[in-house]
């Protein structure tokens, strides 16, 4: 190989000399003759270059002899491939004509997954700082210590600030700042209740503080899942709009019936929790036209209550600025997080579709591993060997499959994107339609004994009632703000949201196939 290039590199030299050569004649000409020919220098430049691109090209027919035996071209490596033909007759057939079935070892490499964002220690410790403020009994669970510096006490000792019918308000024993509101919806499930919870992107339809959220990433390390997310905050009379990036991770407090080791606590009933965190993320920088909250502590708990279900939703407000009136925090707590909590026990009553995984990982025991799953960013990275039996009807057939795995598409992120937007969309306008074909077809109340109507139950209670002890005030929700249109108002606005779906659906179908195309 190293002669081939030193005979191109000895070619390539000669030929630019005698290209210099022998344009030195006919330039050396045209200089000496350009007065009597009367050419000016800017014909003389181009006269010289149009020599050099013809002397340069004719070198090609000159013969070989007058160039030098050592500017001749080496003649290319010729690569041969080697056929090994083994003819196998028998009984007179060969049998090399005939398709055969073979084995073949596919060795097969998982693609390296990315390292989880972050490490198990912090998962660990975001859930121990949670129990820490609301059930430390169970930190034995816990493989870590927590690393607060807010005192230890379980909800049953944080102090009453606001009561009413189906909601409580409560502070914490020491730092003022934090709260738990707690709503308690008797019709509705807790699987429908933790549904509506972990759909990210539906919590700005029932958090009127909530502009606009989503889900960063969801990843796996050692056995723990967690998930990255964002939310961008309204801003208020004083207070500018904010944004957080937050670590949460749920899990379920253990039961008896989880055979946990002796002497180890144990909830009476479903428990569920979902501790969060502020943390950093690459995907989600800071930006001028919010200002980035962060939060130390916060989540929610979530228990079974007879066939209904309570939230406690843990809200620490520091964040917002110590210069923040108590007046701007009793607004938030005590009018704007029930009247939410209220519109979350709707949501949760309308759901019909159920995606995440129910119950969340028990409390102590890790998730089974996955084979793509994160392990310190170290699993995705090794060989993976499996055999398995593939039936081939010829060397040409088997190519021909190869090829046609190959040029599958598959949808782009863009696109897959879109599509889960348009699902979500279709999602909602569905539940919501069932909601009101509910109320148009349902009879009229039945009539009590004492031949005066009854009243019409409610689907989910008003969580803020006028009955409370505490300042409360008008409810929200109840069936008054319901039933507020005729069944024929509500009968057009089922038609023109069944219109607005099949839109919306034949809309992501014509995206897939635009997509596929």
């Amino acid at each position: 190989m190293s002669t081939t290039q030193q005979a191109v590199a000895v070619q390539d030299t000669s030929k630019s000399i005698l290209s210099l050569l022998l344009s030195l004649s006919p330039l050396w000409f045209i200089v000496q003759s350009r007065t009597r020919l009367g050419l000016d220098t800017l014909h003389v430049g181009l006269l010289q270059v149009v020599l050099l691109l013809v002397l340069r090209a004719g070198l090609d027919l000159i013969p070989s002899r007058l160039r030098g035996k050592t500017a001749q071209r080496a003649p290319a490596p010729v690569v041969q491939s080697v056929v090994q033909e083994q003819a196998h007759v028998g009984n007179g057939v060969d049998v090399n004509t005939e398709k055969q079935k073979s084995k073949r070892r596919v060795k097969k490499k998982v693609a390296a997954a990315p390292p989880a964002p972050f490490p198990a220690e912090k998962l660990d410790e975001t859930v121990a700082n949670f129990l820490h403020i609301t059930e430390p009994a169970f930190l034995s669970y816990v493989p870590v210590k927590p690393s607060t510096s807010i005192s230890s006490a379980p909800l049953s000792d944080w102090k009453k600030t606001f009561f009413g019918d189906n909601v409580e308000v409560l502070q914490h024993p020491t730092l003022s700042s934090l709260f738990g509101i707690c709503a308690t919806f008797p019709d509705v499930p807790i699987r429908n209740l933790f549904q509506v919870l972990q759909d990210i992107g539906r919590r700005p339809e029932w958090d009127g503080m909530c502009s606009g959220a989503s889900e960063i990433e969801r990843f796996e390390v050692d056995g723990r899942k967690g998930n990255a997310l964002t939310m961008q905050m309204k801003g208020m009379a004083m207070i500018k709009a904010k944004d957080l990036v937050l670590l949460s991770v749920a899990g379920k407090l253990p039961t008896p019936e989880d055979d946990m080791e002796d002497g180890q606590p144990t909830a009476e009933k479903l428990r569920i929790f979902a501790a969060s965190t502020s943390v950093d993320h690459p995907k989600v920088p800071p930006t001028p036209q919010y200002n980035r909250m962060t939060l130390s502590i916060s989540g929610f708990f979530i228990e079974e209550v007879g066939k209904g279900s309570k939230i406690v939703q843990i809200t620490d407000l520091s964040g917002l600025g110590s210069w923040v009136p108590n007046s701007v925090l009793r607004t938030i707590t005590q009018t704007m997080l029930p009247k939410s909590l209220a519109k979350l026990g709707a949501a949760a009553a309308s759901t019909t579709e159920f995606t995440s995984e129910f119950p969340p990982p028990t409390l102590g025991k890790k998730a089974p591993q996955a084979a793509s799953g994160h392990a310190n960013g170290e699993a995705g990275g090794e060989e993976a060997e499996e055999e398995e039996e593939e039936e081939s009807e010829s060397e040409d057939e088997s190519e021909g499959d190869d090829s046609s795995v190959t040029g599958s598409s598959h949808l782009s992120s863009s696109a897959s994107r879109d599509l889960h937007s348009l699902l979500t969309q279709l999602r909602s306008l569905t539940s919501r339609l069932a909601a009101l074909e509910t109320l148009v077809s349902s009879p009229a109340a039945p009539a009590s004994s004492s031949g005066v109507a009854a009243t019409p139950s409610r689907r989910w209670y008003s969580p803020f009632s006028s009955s409370g002890g505490g300042g409360a005030g008008k409810g929200y929700g109840g069936p008054g703000d319901v039933m507020t249109m005729s069944a024929g108002k509500l009968s057009a606005l089922a038609t023109l949201g069944s219109a607005a779906g099949a839109a919306i659906a034949v809309a992501a179908v014509t995206a897939v196939a635009r997509r596929r195309k």
